[in-house]
């Protein structure tokens, strides 16, 4: 019995689950740990800052959404956030100047410009994407940032949340569906 255990049994070589997940590797179907919940991924994207990619997953718990974005330099988790509980009115600045302001107010925070870009968005990290231009925005403190993206006319969308690092993400397993056929 210890010899099956251990090696060298009898018997047929059975099928070794995948292990060592990554944030690299996570699929759509992964389960991952993050301050003291465990999340589902249940989309992946990724995006090209003209040369710069980013990658993206989105995650659920319960009937929370986040979302995990990476770069080469860094990790950011958010939340998806109404354009309109930002205080000032960021579709109107970006309609009629191009950009929002260079300071926006959230929740009793105030955040600075950082950066803006032109990217496009590949849902499953393939396929055509689609372009969108996005604003960044910085806490004071550095630790939470805001930003702002509109795709098309219209279409605006803001996320709000803060950096994090890699070994807070835990216990990265499979999809309980892997393997399965």
């Amino acid at each position: 019995m210890f010899r099956k255990w251990f090696g060298g049994g009898e018997g047929g070589e059975e099928e070794t689950p995948r292990t060592g997940y990554t944030l690299d590797t996570m699929q759509v179907g992964c389960l991952v740990d993050y301050d003291l919940k465990t999340w589902e991924v249940v989309g992946y994207h990724t995006c090209n800052y003209e040369g710069f990619e980013t990658q993206e997953w989105e995650l659920r718990c319960g009937d929370e959404r986040r979302f995990l974005e990476k770069d080469e330099d860094q990790l950011v988790f958010t939340a998806k956030i109404g354009v309109r509980q930002i205080q000032e009115n960021v579709a109107d600045a970006i309609s009629q100047d191009g950009d929002p302001p260079q300071q926006l107010h959230f929740q009793d925070r105030a955040y600075a410009a950082v950066e803006s870009s032109a990217g496009e968005m590949r849902e499953g990290g393939k396929g055509l994407g689609h372009d969108f231009v996005s604003w960044s925005y910085e806490s004071a403190d550095g630790k939470r940032v805001l930003f702002i993206s509109q795709w098309g006319e219209r279409d605006f969308r803001a996320y709000e949340g803060e950096y994090v690092e890699e070994y807070q993400f835990t216990d990265i397993l499979p999809s309980p569906k892997e393997g399965q056929h």
